[in-house]
């Protein structure tokens, strides 16, 4: 007696198992006929997780799936694809019938997010659904040396620098050349009044070069003759 109830409970557990198939389409990301041989898909729940392994038709079939919510995700070397959220439940079919069908529903889901998060809907039907997996993007695991670009090359600041550099040496004096003679005078003149525009030694007027004293404004005679102090002035007798 025992034995016959064990045997309907496994009988039920059966009829009560979906199945479904998780195709790759053919686009411009991928051609699911160049995948390795390693491709698999994998559909875990709390349990250990159910492997599909790639067929010629570019499918993975899942069967004997018990009712439940499950994350699908395809495995791959060369090439990564969108997680999908699989729910399976049993359903009557008319109500108070009894009768009960599975139906299983597909939304695209997000890693990291929370579960109740879904995504766009992948598909809805019953036993034999056949839900698409998109590829998301080729995986590169080396990083490709750039060539020569020479762009790059006059991006490079010291290499500004130095062009800079040699537009103010070789562009300079054509420029004074053709410079209007009285902006060439106000030019000269303040190479005059500048406090390195003198003769002598540069070095030893940049060491003796007062600073604040040019910022007010003040000259040498300037400072010399507020430094004497007046003559007295002699006072007539009356």
């Amino acid at each position: 007696m025992r034995a016959s109830h064990l045997s309907l409970a496994g009988l039920v557990s059966i009829a009560s198992a979906a199945r479904f198939v998780l195709h790759i389409p053919t686009t411009q990301v991928v051609n699911p006929s160049t995948l390795t041989a390693s491709t698999h898909a994998t559909l875990q729940s709390s349990g250990p997780p159910l492997i599909a392994h790639l067929t010629r038709s570019n499918t993975f079939n899942f069967y004997n799936v018990t009712p439940g919510s499950y994350f699908a995700a395809v495995h791959c070397r060369d090439v990564a694809f969108e997680p999908i959220r699989i729910d399976v439940s049993l359903e009557e079919i008319v109500e108070g019938s009894g009768e009960k069908k599975e139906m299983i529903r597909a939304w695209q889901t997000f890693i990291g997010n929370e579960w109740e998060n879904k995504g766009e809907s992948r598909g809805e039907g019953g036993n034999g659904l056949v839900v698409e997996v998109k590829a998301i993007g080729q995986k590169y695991f080396f990083q490709e040396r750039s060539g020569f670009s020479p762009l790059s090359f006059l991006k490079n600041p010291m290499i500004l620098m130095a062009l800079f550099s040699m537009v103010l040496i070789f562009g300079m004096p054509y420029l004074m050349e053709n410079m209007d003679p009285e902006t060439k005078a106000e030019f000269e003149e303040m190479q005059k009044k500048s406090p390195l525009g003198g003769g002598g030694n540069p070095a030893a007027q940049i060491q003796n070069f007062d600073l604040a004293s040019w910022m007010a404004g003040k000259t040498d005679q300037g400072s010399s003759s507020r430094g004497q102090s007046p003559a007295p002035q002699s006072k007539k007798r009356g």
